[in-house]
């Protein structure tokens, strides 16, 4: 295989359902303090933030952990929820692609 052939990056890429699931809840979890402004109110939000720590955790294991972000002041602005799918989805096709070198 050539070199240029080799870094060339995919035309798509193929998320398996279960995945896009996970990234629509992150989505929602995410634009609901958005849309619902009383959310970003520090007592009302914190609660909205627990039930969304212990679904990451759930959904995602340890990775889940990262939306403990929301709890820290002006954090809310950031689609943090997004941002543990992200980390969650690298880490999920790493570990694939260092299984499928190890059976080579």
């Amino acid at each position: 295989m050539k070199k240029e052939e080799r870094l060339r990056p995919p035309k798509y890429v193929m998320i398996p359902l279960d995945m896009l699931v996970r990234f629509i809840f992150c989505v929602i979890l995410d634009g609901l303090e958005f849309i619902v402004p009383i959310l970003l109110s520090p007592l009302i939000g914190d609660i909205l933030d627990i039930v969304g720590l212990g679904i990451g955790l759930a959904k995602f294991g340890w990775v889940g952990g990262l939306t403990v972000l929301e709890f820290l002041p002006g954090a809310d602005y950031f689609p943090i929820f997004i941002f543990t799918w992200v980390v969650w989805y690298y880490n999920i096709k790493r570990q694939a692609r260092k299984q499928r070198e190890k059976m080579q």
